[in-house]
């Protein structure tokens, strides 16, 4: 499950003896400060990768089409439910035989999981709860850094190593650029570039942490 609150993370310290809380990819910039003014566990943040806009842990789209629950199973789309196949129409990309989504040539595929898939509602192709896009705080390290989060985190389920040393690398980079001057710190373009060659649909977005409803 997810623990969004000091509350939550309270219970598990005195319970569990936890000594940091990785923080769920549904909070703003501004809740997750709260939570670190408000509790003396370490907090740690989702810095790059897949965005979820469920409650983490608590998906039932991916245990609907294949069977599997993500917290079981440890993945959303589990490799052998994911079929491509190349047709007419364009390539096409199953999860456990539920058509996800349809690529035209050369066009950037995303994730293939239920919640960015594009379907017709009323009607209208489109992405009916989330389109394929990946979570960077490379803008907002300064920010992150200033209210206490001490260490922040990189999705590297189901991806390649070679995923993993490119994004840690351009991370590691921009984290020392913020602790030697962070009022001068700006992205610089190829750290920017470096990413989106891995995000999904080659976009980024800093997600719910800039979110100015609570």
């Amino acid at each position: 499950g997810s623990a969004t609150s000091p509350e939550a993370i309270a219970f598990y310290r005195d319970n569990f003896n936890i000594q940091r809380v990785v923080l769920p990819r549904v909070l703003s910039l501004s809740q997750v400060r709260r939570v670190v003014e408000n509790t003396d566990v370490e907090v740690e943040t989702f810095a790059f990768g897949s965005l979820c806009v469920m409650v983490e842990g608590r998906c039932y789209l991916s245990s609907y089409a294949t069977g599997e629950s993500p917290n079981t199973c440890g993945a959303c789309s589990p490799a052998k439910a994911v079929r491509w196949e190349e047709t007419a129409g364009g390539r096409e990309v199953h999860l456990n035989k539920v058509l996800i989504d349809r690529y035209a040539p050369g066009e950037n595929a995303g994730y293939p999981v239920i919640c960015k898939g594009r379907f017709e509602v009323n009607g209208e192709l489109g992405y009916a709860i989330e389109a394929p896009t990946s979570l960077s705080v490379l803008d907002i390290l300064p920010e992150l850094q200033a209210i206490g989060v001490k260490a922040i985190k990189v999705e590297g389920r189901q991806r390649s190593p070679m995923y993993v040393a490119q994004v840690t690398q351009v991370l590691r980079q921009a984290l020392d650029a913020a602790d030697a001057n962070p009022e001068a710190y700006v992205p610089r373009s190829d750290w920017v570039a470096q990413l989106d060659k891995v995000s999904e649909g080659s976009t980024h977005t800093l997600g719910a942490l800039e979110r100015e409803w609570q």
